[in-house]
């Protein structure tokens, strides 16, 4: 089952690899004799935020924010609630891409509708970096400690 798993992963990954060659292809053809570029001095953007709105409208930003801000609150609210931590992660990655589409692209329903199918996949990406993570060194330390 985990090679099965692993070439879909393998596989998803080289077809938007390849969408992604055919998309940049599309928006920049390739010229035969390009104009040379004027003589301008590059510059590298350092971001100045951990995160802005458009970073958190993205799968990736999502996900790391939801990740993140799980694992904060996690502990305290297994003590207070014994809400199930799926619900959780779900309602915050849903919080988190309604929030940022509304400061990006601005909130309709479509994107709302949008928004809660890909807060499903922020979620289990989520949850298979903690598992791949965090819970890898809980267990590792509670083998320590035995």
């Amino acid at each position: 089952m985990k090679k099965l798993v692993c070439l879909l992963a393998v596989l998803l990954l080289a077809m938007t690899l390849i969408a992604g060659v055919f998309a940049e292809e599309a928006i920049n053809p390739v010229v035969e004799n390009p104009e040379p570029p004027a003589a301008e001095a590059k510059s590298v953007v350092v971001p100045d935020d951990p995160f802005d709105w458009g970073q958190l409208a993205t799968i990736a930003g999502a996900t790391l924010a939801t990740l993140l801000i799980v694992q904060l609150l996690k502990l305290p609210m297994d003590k207070v609630w014994k809400i199930p931590t799926r619900i959780i992660v779900y309602v915050i990655a849903l919080a988190i891409i309604t929030v940022a589409t509304h400061f990006t692209a601005g909130l309709t329903w479509n994107s709302f509708a949008l928004g809660a199918v890909n807060a499903v996949i922020v979620a289990l990406a989520a949850m298979g970096s903690y598992d791949l993570t965090f819970k890898k060194l809980e267990e590792k330390k509670q083998t320590e400690d035995e």
